[in-house]
């Protein structure tokens, strides 16, 4: 009796202990982080049950819309602002409860102060129009409103900046901001304020910080965009005869009536992506829209009260001491077998619990509490163990197969600790662009196009990360990385080339099944519009092709930006030569991997290399010799290890200014291998230029220039 006495008091304290440890580190914030993952991955499941607001209209200024106003308005990009103009003229004439812009019109229109009167006109007839107010309190002082004449008319300024969490994700968002002393409430909400009556917001749940939680559904697209293509259509056939527009084909106004009309850019490259829980390629537009559909429908999410999640903590804590102190006291001969499952039980239960009221609209912590079972639930199994005795390899092996690594990462990952400021690192930087991207630009939809770029960035990005490097940042279709930084490491050159390596395979392997898939029906588990991207595709005979630049040197890594807002990123010279060395493939014509010599000095005798030129790349003056990667030697065959040697020979003798040497050496490697193009591209320059006794020139349509003083190339912008 004494020993089973002693037993539960045992558990007490380690369950008391185990729900204090975690209730520090939540208030601390080491949980913040990963509770911020389950949140999002929460947010995904949840987007399922989503129903988009019906009374939400989205008008997209897509490609299309872009494309045909230039066929038949002659509008170039940017539109005239009296676009938008005729745009608001068509609503107005019916009774949409707003029309809001999540357009930028802070300076002058470029076809002159009439098109910003006419918008301006526009505005004061229909009396409805909310426009943007900008404001970043890092780079401006005073908020950016729209230019006078669009200014003066409009209904209402919405703010547009976004209230961003410490991983640059948007979860939540603002209702009204005070900005130089007066009040701007948030874009999304901004139609509320339109009526007399100022709207009432005391039934939000509102968190300490004054935002609320944001419900997404799926995608933007869930809400059915409008392409500003068919309102302008409408609009002119609705001019033209008023009572017989031809329902089937056109809109009338009155079909938005009652409506909250959303306006916004939509093609690719022209609006602003965000990062929220449910991509990380979100329109900006969404997120405004996203926060009226929920006070629409009363869809924000609900942060339970901090009691709540307290009593969930307690609840699992002493659910886990429970299990292992019944285990042994009552069923000493299966205690193993029954503890083991019942942690797996308990753990299910921890997530599935919070999960299914995220679902209902609730969310209460999901990381502490299950760090509280876990940690009391192997204490007190461990604790028992080292109490009866057992080996110590057995109690190791416990704690490792019932404490996640995942968990124990994030109990000493404090994001607190993340400063602003840079450090030097000898490391390497990686740029990638795909060829001719603007032409599948022109090829695809804006959801084509979205989905292709996530299936060729994910594969691309988890390449550069197995190979430990780090992405910085997407520019569109290009990749920003680095490697060596934040954990300083010396092979960092030769991770960089590796990762550039396996992605020209995998961008081989990625070629060929877009053939293969776009041949075949769709596979299930394949989105639709990625699969429309891939026979697009196929039917134009497009493929993917990756220009690759690495540099290797000093630069400066770390947290950069505000205490609002900061990236992981990089900088420096060096940063710069790998940029510009990304570019000159296409001007070598490689096969898509550049390096410079500070990176090749570094890599050793483990990859095939071929040298090329000494040059000066667009605003860098010092010469730089070129190299090409072409595989790992490992991974080479004998026939190219010699290919490449008899190249370096060729090479020498073109250094050598042995022009018709070099051009001999260069056909008969060129024989050997039909699609080396930059052999190709050698011979043409001995050709036309050197066996002549000339130079090439800024005028030559490779865009070079030769200086026969030191034999340095200088490759010009083009």
């Amino acid at each position: 009796m004494k020993q089973k006495h002693k037993l539960w008091i045992r558990s007490i304290i380690i369950a008391l202990s185990s729900i204090l440890l975690a209730a520090v580190l939540q208030l601390t914030g080491a949980f913040d982080a990963f509770e911020n993952k389950t949140y999002d991955l929460r947010m995904v499941q949840a987007a399922e049950y989503k129903t988009p607001c019906d009374e939400i209209a989205f008008i997209v200024v897509d490609q299309e819309s872009i494309s045909w106003a230039k066929e038949t308005y002659g509008w170039s990009w940017p539109w005239p602002r009296e676009a938008y103009g005729r745009i608001i003229n068509f609503f107005s004439a019916g009774n949409p409860e707003a029309i809001a812009f999540d357009i930028l019109y802070t300076e002058p229109s470029v076809y002159g102060e009439s098109d910003d009167i006419a918008l301006g006109e526009a505005e004061a007839k229909s009396k409805k129009v909310i426009q943007t107010l900008f404001y970043s309190p890092s780079d401006y002082d005073e908020p950016l409103p729209p230019v006078t004449p669009i200014y003066e008319n409009a209904a209402l300024l919405g703010n547009i900046t976004s209230s961003k969490d410490k991983d640059d994700i948007i979860r939540r968002s603002r209702i009204v901001d005070n900005i130089a002393g007066k009040d701007y409430p948030t874009l999304g909400l901004a139609p509320l304020f339109l009526n007399e009556e100022k709207p009432d917001f005391s039934n939000l749940p509102l968190l300490d910080d004054g935002t609320v939680l944001l419900r997404f559904t799926k995608t933007i697209d869930d809400y059915h965009p409008y392409s500003a293509k068919s309102i302008l259509e409408s609009y002119d056939q609705w001019l033209k005869d008023k009572d017989n527009v031809d329902r089937n084909e056109y809109f009338v106004p009155e079909d938005f009536d009652g409506l909250y009309i959303f306006g916004a850019y939509y093609a690719p490259g022209l609006f602003d992506i965000c990062s929220t829980p449910v991509s990380q390629v979100y329109p900006g537009v969404g997120v405004h829209i996203t926060a009226l559909d929920n006070y629409l429908t009363d869809s924000f999410i609900r942060k339970v009260p901090v009691y709540v999640s307290i009593i969930w903590m307690v609840l699992l804590a002493f659910l886990a001491t429970l299990i292992v102190a019944v285990s042994e006291s009552k069923f000493p001969r299966f205690s193993t077998i029954i503890i083991s499952a019942g942690i797996v039980i308990g753990i299910a239960v921890a997530i599935i619990v919070p999960v299914i009221l995220f679902d209902n609209g609730m969310w209460i912590y999901l990381v502490s509490p299950l760090f509280a079972f876990i940690l009391s639930g192997v204490t007190s199994l461990l604790v028992s163990l080292s109490v009866e005795g057992k080996q110590k390899r057995f109690i190791r092996s416990a704690f490792s197969q019932c404490l996640s690594k995942d968990v124990v990462n994030q109990i000493i990952n404090d994001a607190s600790s993340f400063t602003l400021g840079g450090k030097k690192f000898q490391m390497s930087a990686i740029f990638t662009d795909i060829q001719k991207f603007s032409s599948f630009s022109e090829l695809l939809t804006a959801s084509e196009l979205g989905c292709l770029l996530n299936f060729y960035l994910t594969k691309m990005s988890d390449i550069i990360i197995d190979d430990k490097g780090t992405v910085d940042k997407y520019e569109g279709d290009a990749i920003v990385a680095l490697v060596g930084a934040p954990v300083a490491m010396d092979d960092h050159a030769s991770h960089a080339c590796s990762a550039a390596i396996k992605m020209k395979k995998a961008e081989q392997v990625m070629n060929e099944d877009i053939i293969k898939y776009a041949a075949e029906p769709k596979p299930s588990w394949m989105e639709d519009d990625l699969y429309s991207a891939f026979k697009t595709l196929v039917a134009n005979g497009k493929t993917i092709f990756t220009r690759i630049g690495i540099n290797s040197g000093e630069m400066i890594a770390g947290y950069f930006g505000s205490e609002k807002k900061k990236n992981y990123t990089m900088m420096g010279n060096n940063v710069n030569l790998a940029s510009r060395l990304e570019g000159v493939n296409k001007q070598y014509h490689t096969n898509g991997i550049l390096i410079s010599q500070a990176t090749r000095e570094l890599l050793g005798d483990d990859f095939a290399v071929r040298s090329l030129d000494r040059v000066r790349v667009v605003n860098i003056n010092t010469p730089i010799q070129l190299y090409e990667v072409i595989d790992e030697k490992k991974e080479a065959s004998p026939e190219l290890l010699k290919y490449i040697e008899n190249w370096e020979a060729a090479m020498k003798e073109f250094t050598d200014r042995n022009y018709s040497k070099a051009k001999e050496l260069l056909s008969s490697l060129l024989n050997q291998k039909k699609d080396d193009h930059v052999a190709e591209y050698y011979i043409h320059l001995l050709d036309d230029y050197f066996l002549k006794g000339n130079y090439p020139k800024e005028a030559d349509s490779e865009g070079v220039e030769f200086n026969p003083e030191d034999g340095v190339f200088k490759l010009l912008q083009k």
